[in-house]
C-alpha cells in the first residue's frame, strides 16, 4: 500500500481528528486508532493489530494514540521573574 498522502488528503485527515478529539478521548482512551477523513478504520491497545486491520482495509490512514487523560497547566510567569532595581 502507498503510505504517502497528498497534502490535501493529510489536511482532511487531520481535520477529522481535530473535529472528533473529544469523542476519541471519551471512547478510545489509551488505544491506538487508525483513521482517515471518513472515520476510524480500526482501534485497539495493540498497535500491531491496528496496523494489520488498517492495512487490510486498503484505505489511506494515520495512526493516533489516544491519551489516557488530558490535563492543562497554568503557569504564572510574573511571579518567577527576577526583580530589577535601578
Amino acid at each position: 500500500m502507498n503510505t504517502t498522502h497528498s497534502k490535501r488528503e493529510t489536511d482532511e485527515i487531520l481535520k477529522w481528528l481535530n473535529r472528533n478529539r473529544q469523542i476519541l478521548l471519551d471512547l478510545y482512551k489509551n488505544q491506538y486508532i487508525a483513521y482517515n477523513a471518513n472515520g476510524i478504520i480500526a482501534h485497539s491497545e495493540n498497535l500491531r493489530e491496528v496496523l494489520a486491520l488498517a492495512n487490510a482495509s486498503k484505505q489511506p490512514f494515520l495512526i493516533y494514540l489516544v491519551p489516557r487523560r488530558t490535563a492543562s497547566v497554568e503557569i504564572n510567569f510574573t511571579n518567577s521573574l527576577p526583580s530589577t532595581h535601578v
